[in-house]
């Protein structure tokens, strides 16, 4: 059975595993850097998770908790587990929490993009029609076209606004201190 384990300080044994797994599985331009990461294991909204499955590591989340919405910002399972369900496993989890949860894919424009999307709609996701382009995470990158996911599926723009609102303020704040 997949459950998730909070990762709260860098000395954690699993924390090298999450942070190898993100690397490997995100372009530059989805990524913070390693030092940033860190910092963000004392905020209490941002949850880095180890997914397990009975204690094997399988996967990682990033996550933020914004109140009555959880934002993924992050998720993947290891390359060698990919296919298992171990990925649908994780949503039911976050799903479970009663929260909106909200997440960004990119356009889907081959056939890895187009294999995410339908697999977040198998999972219940659905569209919201809005152009959302996420700050960048690194100076110098520019903002990038993502589209928006939720579950339950919209029934209106109110929750890329207050996605937005939040990723602008907190998730991709530069100043903030953490």
């Amino acid at each position: 059975m997949l459950k998730a384990k909070r990762i709260t300080a860098t000395s954690d044994e699993l924390f090298q595993k999450v942070m190898d797994l993100y690397e490997l599985s995100f372009p530059a331009v989805e990524k913070r850097d390693r030092a940033d990461n860190e910092k963000l294991l004392r905020d209490e909204r941002f949850w880095l998770l180890a997914l397990l499955d009975d204690e094997i590591f399988v996967g990682m989340a990033g996550i933020w908790d914004a109140g009555g919405m959880l934002y993924i910002e992050h998720l993947c399972t290891s390359p060698e587990v990919r296919g298992k369900g171990y990925g649908a496993a994780a949503l039911e989890l976050f799903k479970a929490t009663g929260k909106t949860v909200v997440l960004e894919i990119e356009p889907p424009e081959d056939d890895l993009t187009k294999r995410r999307q339908n697999f977040y709609l198998r999972s219940g996701f659905g569209f919201h029609p809005h152009i959302h382009r996420h700050p960048p995470y690194r100076a110098g990158d520019e903002r990038h076209l993502l589209n928006v996911m939720s579950f339950p599926p919209p029934t209106g723009i109110s929750t890329v606004f207050s996605l937005e609102r939040f990723i602008e303020e907190i998730v991709a704040n530069k100043d903030k201190k953490a």
